[in-house]
């Protein structure tokens, strides 16, 4: 696979992000252009006056053009890091600014506030881009201690689409990590009666990739012990990565029971490479 383009939202357009931190880690390890987009937000037009709006609207253009003069900001943090890009300022709702530059990228970065978390019950910009965008979303969360990524992966595997696409978007990662361990979850749907459908070999396909990959059969106990489960298997074996499908069902279903991808995005201290 040639060079990934990869957009990484920014919420700050100073020092080093943790989105930024995690592409530059990303592109350490891949070939990667790594595409810069900060959003600056357009002011709401409902329950304002019409001097309200006024005020807003210069507000986010005086943010607009201010965000426009740090690529040089951009470009000295690329720098730094040997790696390549550019830079992208938007002035719109954050995630149709994604959604739009998602279309012409290979996987799209976004920050998981933790100490703050914005709608922690599933529907803030992380969760939305995930569902939205249309590609793989690496969440970093803010706080994430960021050594390394992709050097150790953690895939959650349970034969559902979400995990395949996940997979799929991993493999440039993948392929060039030291340790890659698979968590074969066995839920995969069986055949029954007289419907026949050929079964999926997770790991012909990475040997195939050149993926050489542990697997380990993983049974996690119901509810949230599933994601504490999963993040304890993911500390023991030091990954720095971990590979998962993203709202397997109904999100409104996973919102009101409660569900393993809501509950790894408030928890995990982990980046999550995830796909829907």
């Amino acid at each position: 696979m040639g060079q990934l383009d990869v957009l990484v939202h920014l919420r700050r357009y100073d020092g080093e992000p943790a989105a930024a931190r995690a592409a530059c880690l990303l592109a350490a390890r891949t070939p990667t252009h790594l595409h810069g987009l900060y959003v600056a937000p357009i002011p709401p037009a409902a329950f304002t006056s019409p001097e309200t709006v006024a005020v807003l609207v210069h507000e986010s253009d005086r943010r607009f053009q201010e965000a426009r003069d740090a690529g040089a900001w951009w470009q000295g943090l690329l720098q730094a890091h040997a790696a390549a890009g550019e830079w992208h300022v938007a002035l719109a709702d954050p995630l149709d600014a994604i959604v739009h530059a998602a279309r012409w990228c290979d996987l799209v970065v976004v920050e998981r506030p933790m100490q703050n978390p914005d709608a922690p019950v599933g529907w803030g910009l992380a969760s939305r881009s995930v569902f939205d965008a249309g590609t793989p979303v690496l969440v970093v969360p803010d706080t994430a201690q960021l050594s390394s990524l992709g050097e150790r992966v953690l895939v959650a595997w349970n034969g559902s689409r979400e995990a395949a696409r996940a997979v799929h978007g991993a493999l440039p990662l993948l392929a060039r990590a030291e340790q890659v361990l698979v968590l074969d979850g066995g839920n995969e749907a069986e055949s029954g009666a007289m419907l026949q459908l050929p079964r999926f070999d997770l790991a012909a396909a990475l040997k195939r990739h050149g993926v050489r990959a542990e697997f380990r059969r993983f049974a996690p106990g119901g509810g949230s012990a599933r994601a504490t489960d999963l993040l304890d298997a993911a500390r023991a074996a030091q990954a720095d990565l971990i590979v998962m499908g993203a709202w397997g069902h109904s999100r409104l279903t996973e919102l009101v029971l409660g569900g393993i991808t809501r509950q790894m995005f408030q928890s995990s201290d982990l980046p999550l490479l995830v796909a829907h």
